[in-house]
């Protein structure tokens, strides 16, 4: 293991909106790239721009950190609360918890940031507007809030950090101001890929605080995230450690990042409008409210490849990810459209057969990927057992049998409505008519 990782220094340019982030380990000195549109930015609070580009400097920094895993963490420009070290702490450790365990290797009591015990500066209010920010990944989740949101009283601009076709779509079905953020990676972790290891890092945590920074340079009181209650549920234990893939999406790192933010701009309010539905409930509600998503979302991760050349235009039909998502819609949406929309019908396909037994929870664990839970699952094939248009498919023969739970019980838990006490009450008209 490489001895020390430093966060050796941070360069934002408020005339060209260029962030530049430094890392250095051993021999390698990494520089990440994230540009800013709309410079150049006047009237900053310059100490507040400087704080939230340290936060977001030591999140990317994840990034380079799992590439070596040193085992010392130093911090050259600026130092970090007790408060912000614990946060990180966590969020490395949890974080990266798929690529620990695919790694074989135990990060938990292994990573500790420097920190002075001296408080940080003053909570700053810049009196910010009830304007939102709404990230849109491509996928059903996010065109679901945009819906929703056109019952709130709130001025919503949508947000992508870089871009592929899926959410260029999404966005033109939506007719919404817009920015992108352009994120370049360091290209050292590709031209030395073969030194380094690789895996899952939290890109949503990651994007949390590019939202935090860019909350500031554009003036927007509201971040409205599209996480479920589902992505609460982890994938399986190694030790202590609840590994969970969808970690920085989950209630737990929605509350530690209100709490980190809180102190520094008390304003500011990073949330998840969907957080009270399950996977299954945000599928019955896009079948219904979404219409005119269904040729342009994609939720298959193929087609959002780092690697451009490697993209798919929309779903590979094979993957976890296609296969939960096509399970979810089946129920609510006629056939036809839906295999239309996907292009696909993995329900009617044998050598899916495994991949779905593991969603049911009938083998291995839960896959890596931004899956709802077995219970959904289970139900999703109880519903399409005994719908005139499915129950012939291949694999709803092969699974309706074999499920034993109570339909009637597992509709109570798929469809409770949980409500969150980190949305705001200005978002509440949102959920007029759905509940």
């Amino acid at each position: 293991m490489t001895t020390s990782f430093c966060f050796e220094k941070y360069d934002f340019n408020t005339e060209t909106g260029k962030l530049s982030l430094f890392y250095r380990c051993g021999d390698f000195l990494f520089e990440e790239k994230i540009f800013f549109p709309g410079a150049p930015f006047v009237d900053l609070n310059l100490s507040l721009v400087r704080r939230c580009c340290e936060l977001l400097h030591i999140a990317a920094g994840i990034s380079y950190f799992k590439a070596l895993l040193p085992s010392v963490i130093e911090i050259k420009a600026y130092s970090l609360t007790q408060q912000e070290a614990n946060f990180f702490e966590t969020f490395y450790v949890a974080g990266l918890g798929q690529f620990a365990v695919e790694n074989g290797i135990n990060l938990q009591g292994k990573i500790h940031f420097p920190f002075k015990s001296t408080l940080s500066e003053k909570p700053v209010y810049l009196n910010l507007p009830s304007e939102a920010f709404v990230p849109v990944g491509g996928g059903k989740d996010s065109c679901l809030t945009i819906e929703m949101l056109r019952n709130a009283p709130i001025k919503t601009t949508l947000f992508s950090v870089n871009t592929a076709s899926p959410i260029e779509a999404c966005k033109k079905a939506a007719c919404l101001p817009e920015i992108t953020i352009q994120r370049v990676l360091s290209p050292l972790l590709f031209e030395k890929n073969p030194l380094f290891k690789n895996g899952h890092v939290p890109i949503t945590g990651i994007i949390a605080f590019i939202l935090l920074l860019s909350a500031v340079l554009y003036r927007k009181r509201y971040v409205v995230m599209s996480c479920e209650r589902s992505a609460n549920e982890g994938n399986l234990m190694q030790g202590e450690l609840n590994v969970n893939h969808q970690w920085s999406k989950s209630i737990e790192f929605e509350k530690r990042f209100f709490e980190l933010t809180q102190p520094i701009l008390p304003e500011f309010h990073y949330f998840s409008l969907l957080r009270p539905f399950s996977e299954m409930k945000i599928a019955a509600l896009f079948s219904q409210k979404c219409k005119d998503y269904f040729t342009a979302f994609t939720s298959c991760n193929h087609a959002f490849h780092l690697n451009q050349a490697k993209r798919l235009d929309r779903w590979c039909g094979a993957c976890d990810k296609c296969r939960f998502v096509f399970l979810m819609l089946a129920p609510f949406m006629a056939k036809d459209t839906l295999i239309s929309s996907i292009g696909f019908n993995p329900l009617n396909d044998l050598k899916q057969a495994e991949g779905y037994s593991e969603l049911l929870g009938f083998s291995g664990h839960k896959p890596f990927e931004c899956v709802g839970t077995a219970a959904e699952c289970r139900l999703a094939f109880l519903k399409l057992g005994q719908m005139k248009d499915w129950k012939e498919d291949v694999l709803v023969q092969h699974f309706y049998p074999r499920i034993q739970d109570d339909q009637a019980s597992l509709e109570k838990e798929v469809f409770e409505y949980v409500p969150s006490d980190l949305i705001p009450e200005e978002f509440f008209d949102a959920f007029n008519g759905i509940i």
